[in-house]
Parts: structure tokens; C-alpha cells; sequence
């Protein structure tokens, strides 16, 4: 079922280019090989397969740097062209999913909220967004998910950090250590015995265009960790990008329900270290957690 929803996927996206075939694909390893093929399969969480030469192989997603469409270069992406206006996205996946469930750690429910996936125009276009380092628009395409609707709370995080004296507080939670909100999350996931994680940058950025954005972005001065370290932004269209996957800073995107614009907060030009001092008045790192929408439709 997988298999035929990507190729539909893949097939109406890139139709339009009738020199390429519109499943080819180039998988970049962290290894630094590069391997193209025709796309048979992908499960951002776990593995996907290529076809090469008329044999199918499989990877496994934590070899996998990125995944992006053959042919995709810089002379293809123009912020300019009307076709990668900012903003723009389509909902392709309209796979049976609940629309939100509930989770209940320690005594406190978290709503995950299901953001149905499709193609979008990522990058920055001095108009909705006030990110930097950000160019130039691209097309991402991206697999269902959910979102937490709540950031993490004090008194979840506390619970999940197993100390003695729990907070009563429904606040969120705020750190500006790395390792600490990494914690927090793999706490929960052994809790809840599924992989629940960070957003992805493209994730996070999708679920900002959503006419629901509001509903969840809805805590003023906060900015939340993402994924993704910090590195060069995408250039070409690009299938479930999970950023870098190394390097000393990381990224950490902040929504004004004000003026609905969002930032991808620098420092010194160059993302967020692992630990630092806010050099944003009243503003706070916070946790918000995410599943793929494939891990809890098993």
C-alpha cells in the first residue's frame, strides 16, 4: 500500500518533467556514496528500497543523509518563479488516519494532532517569514504526521525526569540545553513504547501553513527545538529532509500568532549550541514532540 501511495505521490508531483522518470531518486548515505535509483518504497522511520539495474535494495533510514529527486539543482529552484511562491502546498495523503488521539503521561493527556502530508514550498520569501539563512524556495514533499498540540509541561517534564518532587505546574517546560529536551524525549518514547521525537525543520514549518497553525502555535515568546542541526539550507526538491546529521548547533524555529509570521532563530549567524543564553527577551526553548503518522496506524 506504501509502495503504490508514493508512486502516485511521486508520480503526480513530478509528471511534468517527462525527460526523467518521475520516481528517480538520488539517497545520499552518511557515508558520503551516492546511490540513484527508481524509488519503490519509503518509511521515513525505518528503511527505503530502490530499484537498481532491475534489482530492489533496501536501506535503512539511519544510513540515509537525504533523499531528493533526480535532476534537482539550483538553476531548478527560483524563489522568484511564481511556481515556488512560498506558501504553497497540497495535501496528497488521504490515507485512513485518526484526525487526533490522546496520550496520558503520568496524569497529564497531550492531543496529537494529524497533519496530513503532501507537497509544500519551503524557504524564506521576506514576506511570510522572518527567517534567516533560509534560500532559496524549494519544494519539500513530506509523509503524514502528528503534532502535539501542548508543548511539554513542567509537570510532565518533571514526571519524565523521574524526580522526587513532581511540578503542579501546566506550564511548559523551558530549557536551553540540548541533551536535557533529548532526555525528555527518549523518556518519553520508553514511556509510551512508540517513537515519538522532535519535529523536523520542514515539519514544523508544514504544520505552520496549516489553517489549524494557530490552535497550536499558540504560546507567545517561546521557540522550539527542532530535529535538524544546523547546515546549509536544501536546495532542490526533497523528500522527508531530517537536516544535517551532525554538527555543534541545531535549529529552532519560533510563530508569532501576532502577525503569523515565523523565524529560524540564529546566533552569530549560525544556528542554536547546545546550550546557551537566550539572546531574545522573554523568550524560552520548549519541547514539542511528533510521530510519523506509519508508526501508529500499525
Amino acid at each position: 500500500m506504501m509502495k503504490r501511495v508514493w508512486n502516485i505521490l511521486l508520480l503526480m508531483l513530478f509528471c511534468c518533467i517527462a525527460t526523467l522518470h518521475a520516481d528517480e531518486v538520488k539517497v545520499t548515505m552518511k557515508s558520503g556514496t551516492t546511490i540513484i535509483g527508481e524509488l519503490k518504497e519509503l518509511i521515513p522511520t525505518d528503511h527505503i528500497i530502490l530499484e537498481i539495474a532491475g534489482v530492489e535494495s533496501t536501506f535503512s533510514m539511519n544510513d540515509v543523509m537525504s533523499v531528493e529527486r533526480v535532476g534537482s539543482s539550483k538553476s531548478t529552484v527560483n524563489k522568484d518563479d511564481k511556481d515556488l511562491e512560498y506558501g504553497k502546498y497540497d495535501i496528497t495523503d488521504y490515507k485512513q488516519y485518526p484526525d487526533s488521539f490522546k496520550i496520558t503521561i503520568g496524569d497529564q493527556e497531550l492531543t496529537m494532532i494529524l497533519v496530513r502530508g503532501g507537497w509544500f514550498n519551503m524557504g524564506y520569501d521576506d514576506r511570510h517569514s522572518w527567517s534567516w539563512n533560509t534560500e532559496p524556495v524549494h519544494r519539500v514533499v513530506l509523509s503524514s504526521f502528528y503534532i502535539s498540540k501542548q508543548l511539554i509541561s513542567r509537570r510532565v517534564a518533571d514526571y519524565l525526569q523521574h524526580k522526587k518532587k513532581v511540578s503542579s505546574s501546566t506550564k511548559p517546560y523551558t530549557t536551553n540545553t540540548r541533551k536535557t529536551a533529548e532526555k525528555i524525549i527518549s523518556s518519553l518514547a520508553s514511556e509510551m513504547m512508540l517513537p515519538y521525537r522532535f519535529l523536523t525543520e520542514a515539519e514544523w514549518e508544514y504544520a505552520a501553513l496549516m489553517p489549524f497553525a494557530e490552535k497550536v502555535f499558540n504560546d507567545q515568546n517561546v521557540v522550539e527545538w527542532c530535529k535538524d542541526h544546523w547546515g546549509d539550507y536544501y536546495q532542490g526538491e526533497q523528500i522527508n529532509p531530517q537536516g544535517p546529521q551532525d554538527g555543534d548547533k541545531y535549529v529552532v524555529r519560533s510563530y508569532s500568532t501576532d502577525n503569523k509570521k515565523w523565524r529560524r532563530i540564529k546566533s552569530d549567524n549560525f544556528g542554536i549550541q547546545p546550550t546557551y543564553n537566550s539572546e531574545f527577551d522573554g523568550t524560552d526553548l520548549v519541547i514539542r514532540i511528533a510521530i510519523s503518522a506509519d508508526q501508529i496506524n500499525k
